[in-house]
């Protein structure tokens, strides 16, 4: 038919053994390819690697190593983020390539997480389009802050919440606190008061000029 076929499968209990069912498949096709690593009881992936498994034409073996990362790709309708996971490849023969989650996304709780990746990515967005270069108080280095008053505006605009208005705003006041704190608890951000006014920054300033930058582009182009 002139044409290219790929099949995904995956490996039995017996990896030795190859793909689950006939053999036959893993004879009749040109090259295989395969992805390992190492699960951990907690469900956290390591060591993760592309192989060739089999090349009919050419040298078999190699490895290939990548990281897995979480990214939010919008939101959904009901106002909630949706996320999804790319693919970084790591320099070859990279050992010890393993999945690096994203800080933001550690809570466990499910309702926790959907508010701390919201401010996430309300603060990035705050960040970049009305940050101001300040000193970190008393004698710091200058860093990107933002004043939490518009972080807070921004992320009750995209918080949905029932009831009457004082339940909303009671309801979208609480998810915003907690998530706030959370963040800070895990260093995720820093919160200073300068004068009358209290500003939010990322903890690690190369984030801001680094990741926080190609990141948001990513989420805006979404």
């Amino acid at each position: 038919m002139d044409c290219y076929v790929l099949g995904v499968d995956h490996f039995g209990k017996d990896l030795e053994a190859g793909t689950r069912g006939a053999a036959a498949k893993e004879s009749s096709a040109d090259s295989v390819l395969v992805c390992l690593g190492h699960k951990e009881l907690s469900g956290a992936i390591t060591n993760a690697r592309l192989a060739v498994r089999k090349n009919r034409g050419g040298p078999q073996g190699q490895e290939y190593p990548f990281n897995l990362r979480l990214v939010e790709i919008g939101l959904d309708e009901d106002g909630e983020p949706e996320t999804t996971m790319v693919l970084d490849w790591l320099p070859a023969g990279a050992a010890g390539a393993q999945a690096q989650p994203d800080p933001w996304s550690l809570s466990r709780r499910q309702d926790q997480r959907t508010a701390v990746l919201r401010l996430k990515r309300v603060l990035l967005e705050a960040l970049k389009e009305q940050g101001l270069d300040l000193s970190v108080p008393p004698d710091g280095p200058v860093v990107r802050m933002v004043d939490q008053e518009i972080v807070r505006q921004q992320f009750y605009a995209c918080t949905p919440a029932e009831g009457t208005p004082a339940q909303k705003t009671e309801f979208r006041r609480k998810r915003f606190n907690r998530a706030v704190d959370w963040a800070e608890d895990q260093l995720l951000i820093a919160v200073h008061e300068i004068g009358l006014v209290t500003y939010l920054r990322l903890s690690r300033p190369d984030e801001t000029k680094e990741n926080a930058g190609s990141e948001l582009n990513e989420e805006l182009d979404d």
